[in-house]
């Protein structure tokens, strides 16, 4: 349960996310991304920007519904719209700037092997997801963890009806090439380094777990990378945002931080760009087991 506004339990983790998100805004960052399934995530998010004040036209918002919000429930025109409204009320917002919607429009184990069904369920998102922009409840719209052919007949029902079609993707790394360079959907992904459970007892600075790369079938090691991390003169962390960065069709990467001190460790990221020279970049492809970006 959520504690109500104004309660002490309320303002505990209100003010260290105040100071994270006040220290994002102020270095120009200015994409938060959030889920309905995590409502109080939302809440919290809806405080702070309504204390801030700042021009709604000067950051972006996304959320993501999936099955609205719990695991029993399909991306019906109903579980859209309501997980929706459930976020903007949370949110206390008109808008969200996108909404992603994923896996996939409706339970696997109720679709069976018909493609009628699926394209049945594939129109009924794409068809709600119009309507939410129409409506003016989003400006655009995207996928969420779907499989590179769901989201390649998402869009073809989308141009054959005449309806609003994706125009991002919320993914892991590596993106899917074709999804960027045959549908010009930008991803929305994080670094292959998040934090996560601890692999290997290896854990970066500040007691934070280093997570697996996406993709990767094996563990990655902090050792893995701490080489050449040295000898470009950053972290482990940051050569893993900035090999994101780089990353082909990815528009932008999404980072966690709890304290605004790590927050601008991560963004020194950007530092790192300059340094990523081909050769540099392939020498982490065979780190990260990902398609090297260009």
């Amino acid at each position: 349960m959520v504690p109500p506004p104004h309660s002490p339990q309320w303002y505990k983790p209100l003010m260290p996310l105040s100071k994270v998100l006040t220290a994002a805004y102020d270095s120009g960052v200015t994409l938060f991304d959030v889920t309905e399934a995590s409502g109080r995530a939302e809440k919290l998010l809806g405080e702070v920007l309504r204390s801030k004040g700042w021009r709604r036209s000067s950051y972006v918002i996304t959320t993501r519904v999936f099955w609205g919000g719990q695991a029993d429930r399909s991306l019906s025109r109903k579980q859209v719209l309501e997980g929706l409204q459930g976020s903007l009320q949370r949110l206390q917002l008109d808008y969200v700037d996108v909404i992603f919607a994923g896996p996939r429009p409706g339970p696997a184990h109720t679709e069976g092997p018909d493609p009628t069904l699926r394209l049945l369920r594939l129109e009924e998102l794409v068809r709600v997801m119009s309507d939410v922009i129409d409506r003016g409840l989003a400006l655009y719209w995207g996928t969420a963890g779907g499989a590179p052919g769901d989201v390649m007949d998402t869009f073809a029902v989308a141009r054959q009806f005449n309806l609003v079609a994706p125009v991002c993707q919320w993914a892991e790394l590596p993106p899917e090439p074709r999804l960027f360079r045959q549908l010009g959907l930008g991803a929305v992904t994080w670094s292959p380094l998040a934090p996560g459970p601890a692999l290997e007892e290896e854990q970066l600075p500040h007691g934070r777990p280093i997570g697996k790369a996406m993709g990767r079938r094996q563990p990655l090691k902090v050792g893995d990378l701490q080489p050449l991390a040295q000898r470009l003169g950053c972290s482990v962390s940051q050569l893993g945002i900035a090999w994101s960065l780089r990353a082909e069709g990815v528009s932008s990467v999404l980072v966690g931080a709890e304290t605004p001190e790590v927050l601008q460790e991560q963004l020194q990221a950007l530092q790192v760009l300059p340094s990523l020279s081909p050769a540099t970049l392939q020498e982490l492809d065979t780190l990260l087991g990902g398609a090297a970006p260009p």
